[in-house]
Parts: structure tokens; sequence; C-alpha cells
């Protein structure tokens, strides 16, 4: 580990690791409520292996929040809420609120790929450390997504192909600035960023990314929107109702983390949203399960419907298109 431990120093200091440390920190929340928690700078991340709470066993979740998101914000504490209930993981939440400010395409997807670089260096420090990397899962919504998919092959790189990230899952990621890849200010996720990444779309073409980027996509509803349950968008940029389908990606996440319900985010492969409304699938007896549970050996683009309110999955009933039920549970707005 000593060329890891080498490279971590040498990045330390070309990327002013010092001044990044004390605005962007990850928290790890570690008791039965979400108040119990501990604040960590990067460059000191390594500590978080040190906490009585942290089990180097359990796999550890690290997520990360979106464009002019907090740890406040109603996806992060829906999101850690999640996980404390299922109590079988650790989990990190990156705080990145400063750097998630200012100008979406000026200011935030510049500082996301630093940033990026930078978590991928604590990650070597913590693997230097002992973590077990092969239980590392990191999760990003948005442009946290596309951060992930930074991270993921940061790693990778610096490690010289020796480290790589187990699994990576956006939600949602990022489209502007990223899409067309041909011509992005940053490399957009891909499935080469981790041994498993799996997308579930939710807003395509709007905030969210326009195809397939994953080793897994998923469309639930199409993917694209109006998802069931959303209004109608008022067209006011970043609006609570202009950002309902963009945020349905990390709902349908969170449910699938407390799995508490029998129901679940059955998905079957297609080619297209209009071939598994017309019934003609791939695979039919191989249906997947959207979300957490989602099994590593599988690829390209799974589909399902889902219900307009929690509990959102539908199970064996979301993988048969049924148009009238759609059509009434967008009605309920």
């Amino acid at each position: 580990m000593q060329k890891f431990r080498t490279k971590a120093r040498s990045l330390t200091s070309s990327l002013g690791f010092s001044k990044k440390q004390a605005v962007n920190t990850f928290i790890f929340y570690h008791g039965s409520e979400p108040d119990d928690k501990e604040v960590y700078e990067l460059a000191n991340s390594n500590l978080i292996l040190q906490h009585p709470k942290f089990d180097n066993a359990k796999k550890t979740c690290i997520y990360i929040h979106g464009y002019l998101e907090s740890p406040d914000v109603e996806s992060v504490k829906v999101i850690v809420d999640a996980y404390l209930q299922r109590n079988d993981h650790n989990i990190i939440i990156l705080d990145w609120t400063e750097d998630a400010a200012g100008s979406y395409l000026l200011s935030a997807i510049k500082k996301m790929r630093q940033l990026g670089t930078i978590v991928a260096n604590a990650l070597i420090l913590m693997t230097d450390a002992g973590l077990k990397l092969e239980n590392v899962h990191i999760v990003g919504h948005s442009l946290g997504g596309q951060m992930a998919g930074v991270i993921g092959r940061e790693v990778k790189n610096r490690s010289g192909g020796s480290l790589v990230i187990k699994r990576l899952s956006a939600l949602d990621p990022a489209f502007p600035g990223f899409y067309p890849a041909k011509v992005s200010i940053v490399k957009p996720i891909s499935k080469d960023d981790a041994e498993f990444v799996d997308v579930i779309h939710t807003d395509a073409w709007l905030y969210g990314a326009p195809s397939s980027t994953g080793t897994v996509d998923f469309w639930p509803n199409g993917g694209r929107t109006l998802q069931p349950g959303c209004p109608r968008r008022n067209f006011r940029p970043l609006s609570d109702n202009d950002l309902s389908s963009h945020r349905r990606s990390w709902w349908f996440w969170a449910e699938s983390v407390i799995n508490s319900h029998p129901e679940k985010f059955n998905a079957v492969k297609a080619k297209s949203w209009s071939e598994f409304k017309a019934g003609k699938t791939l695979e039919f007896e191989q249906h997947v399960v959207m979300g957490l549970h989602c099994p590593a050996g599988v690829s390209g683009d799974y589909y399902l419907q889902t219900n307009g309110a929690t509990p959102f999955a539908r199970g064996q009933t979301g993988v048969v298109f049924s148009n009238e039920r759609t059509k009434t549970e967008q009605n309920k707005t």
C-alpha cells in the first residue's frame, strides 16, 4: 500500500486538499437517530475507521447529494433514515454544500470534478488505513450521481487499476453539461467507472441523463417526466414542482433500502419503453429488482411501472404495462 500512500501525499499538495477539507466533509451516522453523527474533514477521513460504531465488516454506503442541496434537505434525511432502519450498513454522507452552490455550469460542475478527485484520494487513504473497499457502495443523486462516476474512475486511475469501487449507483444522474458526452464539460458516469454501475432514470432529457450510461439502466414509467403522481410542470426551474420527477429516483431508492413492503421494484428487460408497453420483453421470466438489491450479474435496459405514491413498488404487476392504472395515478394530482 506504500505506493497509494505516496500518491495520496502528492494529490494532497497538488489539489489544495487543506483548503477543501474544511469546506467539504464526510458525515458518519452511527446511531438509531439522525442526530447521532460525527463530522470528519476529508483529509482525516481515515479516522472514521477508528470510531467505535464503524463496522468494517458491514457494507459502507457513501451518499452524495445534488446541486444546491445540503445534509439538511429531505432527500438526505430520507436516505439516512432508510439506512438507519436497515441497521446493516455504515452510512456516510458527503457534505459538499458550499461547492454545490453557485452557478451550475460555471462553478458547480467544475468544483464537482475537483472534489470527486479529492474524495477518490480520501478513499485511497481510508483503504490504506484498513477500509475494505470491496464493501464500499457509492450512491449519488443528480450532480452527485455524476460525481460518483468521477470518484470511481479516479480511484481506478490513481491506483493504477489495483483499486476498483465495487458498485456505483446513480439516481437520475444530471443531464446539463454532461450530454452529449463527446462535448461534455466533464465525462459522464459510465459502466467503466466501477465493477458494477446501476442507474435509475426518472427525468430523462430534462434534469436527468437522456441515455443508457451504466452496466444496467432502469427506466421506471419510461424514465421520463411526468412520473405517476407528480404534478404537471410549472416550468419554474429548480422549483419543487419542476423537480418532482427528478426526485422520484431517490424516493425509489430509499424504499428499496428500507425493504419493508411486500412488493418490490420488479423490472423486465426490453429494447425500449414502447416495446415494453407492447409486451415485447426480453428474458421475460427473469425479473430483476431495481434498487439496493439489484443483482450484479445483469446488464442492459430494464423497464417497470410504479405507483404514484408510497409504496411505489408494484411487484409483478409493475412489469405488465397498464395504461389505465398509470392515467388513474397521474390524475390523483
